[in-house]
């Protein structure tokens, strides 16, 4: 199996990115962005980019041509011409950079339209990292009125915290001063960490204008941004903005292995042995009435539970406006449980509008209550832990804020792709989640958070009529079936998730699949999947052994949890012994020093072990005696216990 597709699930490789310097400023330019533009290695800008939205919020790759880079000592410039779309119906834009080493970089772009195109959003899009920038005062020059100091909000914003942007300074430190100033076109920011992206976006155009809009032909455009760095030579360090909680006491979630519809019974209890050694707390299913979903198969998922020993947890999903209606509906859902002899242990309804995503105060159709969906639930499962929350992403909760008096726990999801499918914002992602952890436990007023399911691939689209349908080997933003769910690379990406979240009273960590896109067990599909067509059903993802190692360490006390750098990191002790997940988060190696500890044993899951984790579970999870030094391969995972208690 090629190296790529072991490590990504796909055989598709991005392009090579290049690193341009000028003296103390340093930039990176992939794929027609500049990206981690750093001074004197401080970032001061996640990323500039010129980007085409479509109709339904899809983020079309541009055919790039005539590419020129000119990297000198005073200097850099790189041009190149951008085409969106079919050929002759299409924006052409001609792009450039240029860049000087005193601490300047200006980015224009000349828009053309080959024939009237329909867009959401056209020009340039400018990243600002978390880091010295959330929680801090700014500096604001509006297009239409005065200047003005602001703070940007710590928690996160359901709408843009900043409009009608002409120019904006940011300081890094006392010391360090960015300023970006924008023409062609009035920009506003959003908080971009809703998405669980780890930045926050300036763009144009205004999103209370109507849209989508027409760029016409014959009617040429441009804009320009203009970076501009003043550095007193004061060297600083950029404190972090989110704190996180103190470990005394913080216990590990449980897993959840998801059900997309009831009907995915069915299809796992052909592997009901494979999950039966996974030992996941719950079954989380996904009912959704509002899509005509069936009750066939309740005693399917009874046997599922039965042979996996999980208790049962639902997400509801009502359509309609009519609380007698949907109290009936749940009546009959519980009356089939009862029948098939189901106890729902975790219950949860939502309104199927709450699918979709409106902006903050705009109207919404009419639909079920938050209170009439609890009282619903309250009457049809009254011996259940009922939940709120929403049946979508972190945006959706944050924009419909819950009553936690309704409640007894809150639950949300996440997806990386709703603005970018490469493997580095896929990975920066999980920077945003201790953000969006401290504005949820705001919101829940002390309620258990449940996370999920979450994965790489977008289960839903709140900002469209359905996921974005692709090749089953590309990376698409807002695609479900996205290949690196088959890779080391998911495994690598949920235990860096599992180390965000392991400080925060999480109560449930749902992720992954019995089967299919998003699945854990490998058997056949209406796709092609590079390297694994050819192996039998029943053979597992590298995803499956990071299920089991997580399940295995529910409630264990956390004794350090994070990301630093490139390396994820879980520590627990359970029933009187001390275990970890370490996870490389990146194409390189990295190197876990074990010296001092004592018979240190483990499992490494990386390109060496993954035909075995594949097809031998059980010689696999066999441990090994490990040297003083490990090196952890890209995207592999390291599960260890230790001999002794430090």
């Amino acid at each position: 199996m090629k190296i790529s597709v072991i490590q990504t699930g796909t055989a598709i490789e991005e392009p090579a990115k290049r690193v341009l310097k000028a003296g103390a400023l340093e930039a990176t330019f992939d794929a027609g962005a500049l990206r981690w533009i750093r001074w004197n290695g401080v970032e001061i800008l996640r990323g500039v980019s010129f980007l085409v939205r479509t109709p339904g919020w899809g983020t079309p790759a541009p055919a790039i041509a005539d590419l020129c880079i000119d990297e000198h000592e005073a200097g850099f410039d790189v041009r190149y011409d951008a085409y969106f779309g079919e050929s002759g119906k299409g924006v052409l834009a001609k792009i450039s950079f240029k860049a000087q080493a005193e601490g300047h970089v200006e980015a224009s772009a000349d828009i053309h339209a080959d024939a009237p195109f329909k867009t959401n959003r056209t020009g340039f899009v400018i990243l600002h990292p978390l880091s010295g920038f959330a929680g801090t005062e700014v500096e604001v020059e509006h297009a239409s009125g005065p200047a003005r100091t602001l703070t940007i909000p710590l928690q996160i914003s359901p709408g843009q915290p900043l409009m009608d942007i002409q120019a904006i300074a940011h300081r890094l430190h006392a010391g360090l001063r960015v300023s970006t100033r924008f023409s062609g076109d009035v920009f506003e920011m959003e908080d971009h960490r809703n998405w669980s992206d780890a930045s926050f976006k300036t763009y144009s155009r205004p999103i209370g204008l109507p849209y989508p809009y027409m760029l016409n032909p014959g009617v040429p455009m441009g804009q320009s941004v203009i970076v501009s760095i003043a550095d007193d030579g004061t060297n600083a360090t950029v404190a972090a903005p989110v704190s996180v909680p103190a470990l005394k006491g913080q216990t590990l979630p449980g897993y959840a292995l998801p059900l997309d519809r009831l009907d995915d019974a069915r299809d796992a209890l052909r592997f009901a042995d494979a999950l039966a050694e996974l030992k996941p707390a719950r079954l989380l299913l996904r009912y959704d009435a509002a899509r005509g979903d069936t009750l066939a198969a309740a005693g399917q998922l009874a046997e599922l539970m039965r042979r996996t020993g999980a208790s049962l947890d639902v997400q509801v999903i009502l359509g309609g406006d009519d609380p007698g209606a949907a109290s009936a509906q749940l009546e009959g859902l519980a009356q089939v449980f009862r029948d098939a002899g189901i106890a729902v242990s975790y219950i949860a309804a939502f309104a199927k509008i709450d699918e979709q995503s409106f902006q903050p105060g705009e109207a919404r159709p009419p639909h079920l209550t938050e209170g009439q969906l609890a009282a619903a639930l309250a009457a049809a499962f009254p011996e259940s832990w009922r939940g709120g929350g929403t049946p979508a992403f972190f945006t959706e909760l944050n924009r419909k804020r819950p009553d936690p008096a309704r409640a007894q726990h809150l639950t949300f999801a996440t997806t990386p792709l709703v603005h970018a499918a490469d493997d580095a914002s896929v990975v920066e992602t999980l920077q945003s989640l201790p953000h969006i952890l401290s504005s949820a436990q705001n919101l829940s007023n002390g309620l258990p958070l449940a996370i999920g399911p979450v994965g790489i691939g977008a289960r839903l689209n709140p900002y469209g009529p359905a996921p974005v349908d692709n090749q089953p080997d590309e990376r698409v933003a807002m695609a479900a079936q996205d290949p690196r769910q088959r890779g080391l690379f998911a495994a690598a990406w949920h235990v860096g998730y599992l180390a965000q979240i392991a400080p925060w009273r999480i109560g449930r960590f749902a992720f992954g699949a019995a089967t299919g896109p998003f699945g854990l067990v490998a058997s056949q599909q209406p796709y092609e999947r590079d390297g694994w067509d050819h192996r039998p059903d029943g053979a597992v993802y590298p995803l499956y052994h990071v299920a089991r190692w997580i399940s295995e360490a529910a409630g264990g006390c956390v004794v350090s949890a994070g990301i630093d750098r490139h390396l994820a990191k879980v520590m627990w002790e359970k029933d009187g012994r001390r275990k970890a997940l370490f996870a490389n988060l990146s194409a390189g190696s990295v190197t876990i020093d074990l010296a001092g500890e004592i018979a240190v044993t483990g499992v490494l899951l990386d390109a060496e072990s993954f035909d075995l984790a594949a097809l031998d579970r059980a010689a696999f999870h066999t441990p090994q005696a490990l040297a003083e030094t490990v090196r952890i391969g890209a995207y592999g995972v390291l599960s260890l216990e230790y001999g002794n208690t430090p």
